[in-house]
């Protein structure tokens, strides 16, 4: 790829990456590792996606970036996909793809080891310099703050029981999460149903800033009426914090009725509960 290319190439790039975790308010990590994925893709004698996503309407490029992200949880799943019949289940990747050219989970999954190789390299040796500044922009941390988890790292190192799971649908975070701007504050809604526990790792663990920022991302700057981490040690770090919203209805959406929900930051695996169900503990 010549000089000129090359430039062209990561100019796209940046345009959809400024895009996506800009305009549509999408999680930091997951869109580098999709649009790393499209690349990949491109390698693997599909067309060149990223130029082509840069042309149509923001819903359906984020719909894209949901079938993205299904496929990057597959990749990393020990159970491979239950084959599509006669139809794909990445259908609108495949629309753009132009000819006869197929693809889908399956397809993918059998190359697993490559693309998450691939994808991680992506990611870390180029994106981590080249976005750094939206990063910045969208986050106010560098890459390296955010302390991100390489992909499937767990499944590369063998530990396969703790691969991410390979779902059917999008998941709760992978999802487009409105931008609740203007959500005002309902006192006549209890705390409890308006505040959520969540807890991770030390190993990989999650800033406060890291957090109002990615919350505030998806439902609106003025969302959080306060957020308490657990006090610790200055050599340490919190392996959890409750968070009070203004309203109720981002509780609705990370939780969709369950007493548990996965939350992706950045790259790292978190765990929410609402407060109704902690104090049930």
């Amino acid at each position: 790829m010549a000089d000129n290319d090359i430039r062209n190439f990561y100019l796209d790039a940046r345009v959809l990456y400024r895009r996506l975790v800009l305009d549509s308010g999408r999680e930091i990590v997951i869109t580098m590792q999709a649009i790393a994925l499209w690349i990949v893709l491109e390698g693997m004698g599909f067309p060149n996606l990223v130029r082509k996503f840069l042309k149509i309407h923001e819903m359906v490029v984020n719909k894209l970036l949901d079938e993205a992200d299904m496929c990057l949880r597959c990749v990393q799943s020990v159970q491979p996909p239950v084959p599509a019949v006669n139809m794909s289940d990445m259908p609108l990747t495949e629309g753009l793809m132009g000819g006869n050219k197929r693809i889908n989970l399956m397809l993918v999954y059998t190359n697993s080891t490559n693309v998450i190789t691939k994808v991680n390299e992506t990611v870390f040796g180029s994106f981590s310099i080249a976005f750094d500044d939206i990063i910045q922009e969208v986050s106010g941390m560098s890459f390296p703050e955010l302390n991100v988890l390489p992909l499937a790292q767990d499944l590369l190192e063998g530990h396969a029981e703790q691969a991410a799971p390979c779902f059917d649908a999008p998941s709760a975070y992978s999802s487009v999460l409105p931008n609740h701007t203007t959500l005002g504050k309902d006192e006549h809604v209890p705390e409890s149903k308006r505040a959520i526990f969540c807890t991770f790792t030390r190993e990989y663990p999650v800033q406060q800033k890291e957090l109002e920022s990615f919350l505030e991302r998806s439902y609106g700057e003025r969302c959080i009426e306060k957020i308490t981490m657990q006090q610790v040690p200055g050599n340490e770090h919190p392996s959890w914090a409750s968070i009070i919203f203004h309203s109720q209805i981002p509780v609705q959406e990370i939780m969709q009725g369950r007493e548990t929900a996965p939350i992706n930051i950045n790259g790292k695996h978190v765990w929410a509960g609402s407060l109704e169900f902690m104090e049930r503990l």
